[in-house]
């Protein structure tokens, strides 16, 4: 088993659903959440599991439900090197998966309660028991 599907048996536990914001089609206005990538292999679109996301090396997704295709961030905390996201409304942050080298995935914080179009706001816990909302 790789290094990248184990990181999906060690990944949160679901602790709750938002609801999931639709866009209203206008493409870019402000305030704009945007739509998910649909490209197979784009950051952020969706996936079931890492062979869904080539050239990407992970599929992040909560126990049991589909997630969304993303990279290694720089460094723990660092977003720096990860896609924006594809509207407004949810920020790019880090998010710990529980891979075993400390790495943590590119994801899109959903705790003001916007997710591009597509994409559902999950409340989750981290394997380190942070509580948290990404954008699934």
């Amino acid at each position: 088993m790789r290094v990248a599907d184990l990181a999906w048996l060690a990944i949160v536990t679901v602790l709750g659903c938002g609801p999931q914001v639709e866009s209203d089609g206008g493409g870019g206005s402000e305030g704009d959440p945007g739509e998910r990538p649909t490209s197979p292999g784009a950051m952020y679109s969706a996936c079931a599991s890492v062979d869904e996301c080539a050239p990407l090396p992970l599929c992040v997704f909560p126990t049991r439900e589909g997630g969304y295709c993303s990279a290694s961030c720089v460094d723990p905390d660092d977003a720096s090197g990860c896609a924006p996201a594809p509207g407004a409304g949810a920020e790019v942050s880090c998010l710990d998966i529980g891979l075993p080298d400390g790495a943590t995935a590119c994801a899109l914080d959903c705790s003001q309660g916007v997710c591009p179009s597509g994409m559902t706001c999950e409340a989750i816990e981290t394997p380190a028991g942070d509580a948290r909302r990404i954008c699934f």
